[in-house]
């Protein structure tokens, strides 16, 4: 995987898609699903593990599970979550750093004696560890350990911690740097949204803090991923004027020059095989379908710009999308073709676009449901049949598609819009806001002053909510194909 990673060169241009992995000042890596953090990640943690100066542990995979967050966030109001998961994150972190300097060879060789039975007078704070424990498993053993909102709190002051924290940062003081990565958060994200931002935030937040303490920050790394969902909170708090071009954020904004820049990479890689045209110049596009443009009812574009504007604008899709086309090729070749047959085009096109609309679309069906969930669901044992049935998430899947197909074309007026909010608030209890829902995944979106669609993106529209003060708004693509609503831009008239 790292093999085939794209470098931008360190670029300033394209902003964090430049990270260098030598940059160990990072601490937080931002983007969509399918953005490419776990590979940035991944990326940064194989560069310091092969630095014998510092102690790397391998990216954190096994996240707590949707219904620990849930429980923890339905014991408190909504008003201090964000204060509670500051304070859970940061106990976890102190319990897995004990972990690892009581229970992994490479750290606990510089760590004294009596370090170590001053340690284990923290038994009521920390578990008996027999080998070194991820943060993410103290998130999970802190909330599970607890059954109730007072227990949790009790638990999480406890004036020990202070000392614990002390004593901590004096053995990390004379060890090797330590270096702790959070991948893996898009793998429950979508079950619950709003619950999982309130978390991410908090991590978020401690990792800043952490970054700034005095005692630890210079020798405890924590790097993490978080969604675009969570950094686009932040920066609509109080506190969002300190984190815009902070340095330790690397926020990976997909647009469509970075991604041409990612697809015209890729292409020059491939093998003589996979053109359709003779290779003359490094491999480009053009020699890889056969033609460079496409007109569409709209008028004439590239093939790049086509591409990409039926994908979700991340690595992901254009990869995806890729890779399809590659193996397509091999079939024209062998019937004889020397370019892209229109037809031939345009149904790789629709195919995957219909799956990155499923995709996304079933996103949005995992979040509605999640709003729908009445309080303390958890506590009477049946929060999974809205966060993980798969039945249910499936009907909410239709119930969408169904409210969408009554529009009926992909661009239309605030009033119509207005008919959708209105039928979607009477068919779901008003519990939760389907325009909203879609403009955060990036499904629906609006027609600027220029003409041009937009859709919510960090460094582009961060809002969270999609404004009401525009005249016309937009179905993406892949949202189109996905619900069966026809695109005026999206036929192929002819190639060049």
């Amino acid at each position: 995987m790292l093999i085939d990673f794209v470098d931008f060169d360190g670029d300033p241009a394209f902003g964090g898609l430049a990270t260098r992995a030598n940059d160990s000042k990072v601490r937080v890596i931002v983007g969509r699903l399918g953005a490419g953090k776990t590979v940035y990640m991944r990326r940064l943690q194989d560069f310091q593990a092969h630095q014998e100066s510092v102690y790397a542990d391998v990216p954190q995979q096994s996240l707590p599970g949707t219904d620990v967050v849930v429980k923890a966030c339905q014991w408190f109001p909504e008003r201090v979550l964000v204060e509670k998961w500051i304070q859970i994150w940061e106990r976890a972190i102190l319990r897995s750093l004990a972990s690892h300097l009581l229970r992994h060879r490479e750290l606990r060789d510089q760590v004294s004696e009596d370090e170590v039975e001053e340690m284990h007078s923290y038994g009521r704070l920390l578990d008996d560890f027999r080998r070194p424990r991820s943060i993410y498993s103290q998130v999970r053993e802190i909330v599970n350990q607890h059954h109730t909102a007072h227990q949790l709190s009790r638990y999480l002051d406890d004036p020990l911690w202070d000392d614990l924290e002390d004593l901590l940062s004096e053995i990390v003081a004379h060890c090797k740097p330590i270096f702790f990565y959070l991948d893996a958060v898009d793998e429950e994200f979508g079950h619950a949204p709003m619950y999982w931002l309130k978390c991410q935030e908090g991590l978020f937040y401690q990792v800043m803090r952490l970054l700034r303490d005095h005692k630890l920050g210079g020798r405890l790394h924590v790097v993490v991923c978080i969604r675009d969902l969570v950094m686009s909170s932040v920066y609509r708090s109080e506190h969002a004027p300190r984190y815009y071009n902070e340095p330790h954020i690397r926020v990976l904004s997909w647009d469509r020059t970075s991604l041409r820049y990612l697809l015209r990479d890729k292409v020059r890689r491939l093998p003589q095989s996979l053109l359709m045209a003779k290779r003359s110049n490094g491999g480009s596009v053009r020699e890889w379908l056969g033609f460079g443009t496409v007109t569409v009812e709209r008028g004439e574009e590239s093939v790049e710009d086509y591409l990409i504007r039926h994908t979700r604008v991340i690595p992901r899709d254009v990869i995806s999308l890729g890779n399809e086309l590659s193996e397509e090729i091999l079939r024209q070749k062998r019937a004889g073709h020397v370019q892209m047959p229109l037809t031939a085009l345009q149904d790789v096109v629709a195919r995957c676009t219909k799956r990155f609309g499923d995709s996304q679309l079933a996103q949005c069906a995992n979040q509605v449901t999640s709003d729908l969930m009445p309080v303390n669901a958890v506590l009477h044992n049946y929060s999974e049949v809205y966060t993980s049935t798969e039945s249910y998430i499936r009907g909410v899947v239709e119930d969408i598609r169904s409210l969408i197909r009554l529009i009926g074309t992909d661009r239309f007026p605030r009033s119509d819009l207005d008919g959708l909010k209105e039928v979607a608030d009477s068919h779901f209890q008003s519990a939760t806001d389907l325009a909203s829902v879609l403009w955060q995944n990036g499904l629906l979106g609006y027609v600027d002053g220029e003409g041009q669609a937009r859709f919510f993106a960090l460094g582009d529209v961060e809002e969270l909510y999609l404004t009401p003060d525009v005249d016309t708004y937009v179905l993406h693509p892949c949202l189109a194909r996905s619900v069966g609503i026809p695109t005026d831009a999206s036929a192929l008239l002819a190639v060049m």
